[in-house]
C-alpha cells in the first residue's frame, strides 16, 4: 500500500492518519448570526450544548442537526450536518465520564472551499501550492476542520485538505503553518533523482536492498524534500527539491539485533572508537553527500556516531552490532534541506 509521509515525519510517512486525520486552519468569521440546533436524538441539553459549542467554534454559527448517537460506551460517537456556507457533515467524539467533547470533524465538499476558508488563508494556500506543486498534480476531492485533544501526528487544531495520494495540512496553533505530501510513481519522478536514491542506497553498503515503490514530494516545517521508500518502509532516500542534494539515506535491513534489551546490551560500550567511526564513514559519507569528515569530532550515544565541525553540515551515522553504518543523515548549519 503506498504511504504519505508525514513530514514528519515525518516525514515518515507524513504515512499519514487515517482516523481523525486533518490539517490545520485559520480562524474563520461566522457567516451567520442565527443558531439553530435540531436534536431529535434525546441527548442531554448540556451535551447537545457541549456539542454545539464546539462545532459553532469551529465554524461559526450554522444550522446544525444532530442526526445519530452511539452511546454503548464511555466514549460517545455522535454525528450530525451542518448546513450555512457549505454543506458539511460532522463527527465527534464525547468522553461521557470526563463530560467533554473530545474531537470534532467538520467534513466539508472540495467545491466549497473557498467559501469556508478564511480568505488571507485560501491566498496563502493557493500561493503555497503554485511554488510547491510545480507539476500542477494536487487536486482536493475534500477538506476537513478539526479540533481534537490528542493525535500522533502531533496536530490537534488543523485543517486537512484531501487529494489521490496528497494532503496539505494547516497548523491552526502554529501561525497556520503548512505541510503538505504528494505521492509519484516510480514513472512520474525525475529520472535523475530516482537514479541518485538507488545509487546512495547502493553506496551505503548494506547488501539486502529494497526496490523503491514510490516518491513523495513533501513540505515540513523548513525542509522541502523528495522522499524515496519502498511500501515497508525499509529503505528510505531524503533529496533535497531544489539542490538535488541527498541529506538522508537509511537501509533497515542493517540492523541485526533482537530487541531492545539485545540493543541495550550491544552497545553498553562503543562498538567502535572515534578514530575508527571516522574511518569507516568518510568513504562513505564523501561518496553519498559530497562532505569530506577531515577536522570533524565524533560524539557517541548507544550505536549513534555524530560528527561535527564548527561552521559545516552536521553528519549522524548510526551502526548495527557489526560495526557497520546503515544510516546517515546531513543536518546543513543553516538547518534548511531543499
Amino acid at each position: 500500500m503506498k504511504k504519505f509521509v508525514s513530514i514528519t515525519a515525518a516525514i515518515t510517512s507524513m504515512s499519514l492518519l487515517l482516523s481523525i486525520a486533518p490539517a490545520a486552519w485559520a480562524e474563520s468569521s461566522p457567516t451567520s448570526v442565527v443558531q439553530d440546533v435540531s436534536n431529535t436524538l434525546n441527548l442531554d441539553q448540556k451535551v447537545t450544548k457541549q456539542l454545539t459549542d464546539a462545532i459553532t467554534a469551529l465554524a461559526g454559527k450554522q444550522t446544525i442537526q444532530f442526526t445519530s448517537a452511539d452511546t454503548a460506551f464511555d466514549d460517545w460517537v455522535v454525528n450530525s450536518t451542518l448546513t450555512g456556507a457549505a454543506e458539511a457533515d460532522v463527527t465527534q467524539n464525547y468522553n461521557s465520564k470526563k463530560a467533554k467533547v473530545t474531537s470534532t470533524l467538520i467534513n466539508y465538499k472540495a467545491d466549497d472551499l473557498n467559501k469556508v476558508l478564511d480568505q488571507a488563508l485560501y491566498n496563502k494556500i493557493q500561493s503555497f501550492l503554485k511554488s510547491f506543486d510545480k507539476d500542477k498534480k494536487f487536486k482536493a476531492d475534500a477538506f476537513w476542520r478539526v479540533k481534537q485533544d490528542l493525535n500522533d501526528s502531533g496536530l490537534k487544531n488543523y485543517w486537512v485538505i484531501w487529494g489521490h495520494d496528497q494532503s496539505l495540512y494547516v497548523d491552526v496553533d502554529h501561525n497556520n503553518q503548512l505541510s503538505a505530501s504528494i505521492l509519484y510513481d516510480l514513472k512520474e519522478a525525475r529520472a535523475t533523482l530516482t537514479n541518485k536514491a538507488r545509487n546512495s542506497l547502493k553506496m551505503l553498503g548494506i547488501s539486502s536492498v529494497k526496490a523503491f515503490d514510490y516518491s513523495l514530494l513533501t513540505k515540513e516545517n523548513k525542509d522541502t524534500l523528495w522522499v524515496y521508500q519502498d511500501d515497508s518502509s525499509i529503505n528510505s532516500v531524503h533529496i533535497g527539491s531544489s539542490t538535488g542534494k541527498v541529506w538522508k539515506v537509511i537501509n533497515e535491513f542493517g540492523t541485526d539485533w533482537n530487541n531492545d534489551a539485545d540493543f541495550k546490551k550491544s552497545f553498553a560500550k562503543p562498538k567502535l572508537s572515534k578514530k575508527k567511526a571516522l574511518s569507516a564513514a568518510a568513504p562513505k559519507v564523501k561518496s553519498i553527500f559530497g562532505l569530506n569528515l577531515k577536522g570533524y569530532s565524533v560524539r557517541i550515544q548507544d550505536n549513534q556516531y555524530t560528527f561535527t565541525k564548527k561552521g559545516a553540515t552536521t553528519l549522524i551515522g548510526k551502526i548495527n552490532k557489526k560495526g557497520a553504518f546503515y544510516s546517515f543523515e546531513a543536518i546543513p548549519v543553516n538547518g534548511v534541506r531543499n
